[in-house]
């Protein structure tokens, strides 16, 4: 890419490519080692014709911003080995001077590589589920070509109280939103099981079948629908008829999952009410020239003519609504990279009207340390919801973006992932409480 890309909440890189078959792990570390050599050449020759010819000219950019954003390689730890919806993956950790990165390779049966993604982090161990809790592997679906893993986490003994579904944030999140070493919705799926709720979290679409979208014809029409709600919907109706009717259902959101909660709502009628944790009634381009405002003005040595993107950027962003259907889908009106298509469906929905029309109860929560999405963000949905019925507001001054406690000193936006995330911060007990309280007051 041409421009220097200041990413929103994550980094995200995701090429389908397929591998002669041989043993995966020792394709992976091929794999890197063309990552961190820039050697598109040597990567394009195991492709086969279609992809070759699909993906020449564009792996390039995807190592040159591994080591922009990395800075100097520091070498390869961590490796994990396992099997998900069919496929074999394997996730290597590469540790950069500036950030840390996960490459994951997927493979299929016969060896062939479908699925190559960079994305920061660390590899990560399961985390271990406490004695008084239970949990059910489920499979469940929007669209049937996209099926989902999930789990139902419950309290061993005792009545469920309610169900909740967790809803993630923006990129390819797995089941438990892990971000950094941080898991933030096992978290809450173990904290609020143990406080008699049944808390369904599930892998994203976009993680589990990111290739395979990618490859589909109908792939530049992508809205947010076919990324994040029709699937939280669908898990919503998939928990309410497994508890019954008698039980409510609450949906609870995270960063881009809380933007999104009231939308959601408009797609079911099986939510009896939201917890907003992180999120924003901003339109998505606001929030993330924010973000990149915030980032540069912290940089100290500002990459040239980024002040004048961003304006450039800014100015296509207000325009989405007068394009037509055909320049919707011109890469030249693209904003941030992405779609413009995607982003005029997003513009059509307000969260606040929404939250309004169904005045269905809403607990917003927010960190004050959060540096992603801020204390601005919690002040315009209190604006926003002051008229509302049922509209509870709670802040906690040390947690941030992850509801986590941070030990240290601030550090630049654009370190968040690789310092800040890389801290073990547990959601606290005082969040799960809260939520716990909230919901039984409503039940």
């Amino acid at each position: 890419m041409k421009k220097l890309l200041i990413y929103t909440l994550c980094l995200l890189l995701i090429i389908p490519v397929h591998y002669a078959s041989e043993d995966v792990v020792s394709i992976s570390y091929k794999m890197l080692d063309y990552a961190l050599a820039v050697d598109e050449k040597s990567a394009i020759g195991f492709m086969d014709d279609e992809l070759a010819a699909q993906l020449k000219g564009k792996l390039a950019p995807v190592f040159i911003q591994l080591k922009m954003f990395g800075g100097d390689y520091m070498g390869a730890k961590g490796e994990k080995l396992y099997e998900k919806s069919g496929l074999r993956v394997v996730e290597i950790g590469m540790n950069f001077s500036k950030m840390k990165f996960i490459q994951r390779t997927a493979f299929n049966e016969e060896g062939k590589m479908t699925g190559l993604v960079y994305m920061p982090g660390v590899i990560v161990e399961t985390e271990v589920l406490p004695e008084n809790l239970k949990e059910e592997n489920i499979s469940f679906y929007a669209n049937e070509k996209y099926p989902l893993d999930g789990k139902i986490t419950t309290p061993k003994e005792g009545e469920v109280l309610a169900g909740i579904v967790l809803v993630h944030g923006s990129g390819p999140n797995d089941m438990d939103e892990t971000i950094g070493v941080n898991k933030p919705f096992a978290d809450l799926a173990y904290g609020l099981a143990s406080k008699g709720f049944a808390v369904l979290r599930y892998d994203k679409r976009t993680l589990t079948h990111g290739a395979e979208m990618a490859k589909a014809e109908d792939y530049i029409y992508l809205t947010i629908d076919e990324e994040t709600t029709n699937d939280a919907a669908a898990a919503v109706e998939f928990l309410s008829k497994k508890l019954g009717d008698d039980k409510k259902i609450l949906l609870l959101g995270h960063s881009m999952g809380a933007m999104l909660a009231s939308y959601i709502g408009s797609k079911t009628d099986s939510i009896d009410g939201y917890i907003l944790m992180a999120g924003t009634p901003q339109k998505l381009w606001e929030l993330i020239i924010d973000q990149n405002k915030r980032a540069l003005n912290e940089m100290e040595e500002k990459p040239e003519n980024m002040k004048d993107f961003i304006k450039t950027e800014d100015i296509k962003a207000n325009n989405l609504a007068n394009l037509s259907d055909d320049e919707a889908l011109k890469e030249e009106n693209s904003v941030f990279t992405m779609s413009a298509w995607y982003l005029r469906h997003m513009d059509n929905i307000d969260a606040v009207a929404l939250h309004m029309q169904d005045m269905k109860p809403v607990l917003v929560l927010q960190g004050e340390k959060d540096r992603q999405v801020t204390m601005k963000d919690f002040e315009l949905f209190k604006q926003g919801l002051e008229e509302h019925r049922d509209a509870k507001f709670i802040s906690y001054p040390a947690l941030n973006h992850v509801f986590g406690e941070y030990k240290g000193d601030e550090v630049p936006f654009m370190e968040l992932m690789n310092k800040e995330y890389m801290q073990k911060t547990p959601v606290p007990k005082e969040v799960t409480d809260d939520i716990a309280a909230w919901i039984s007051e409503r039940l």
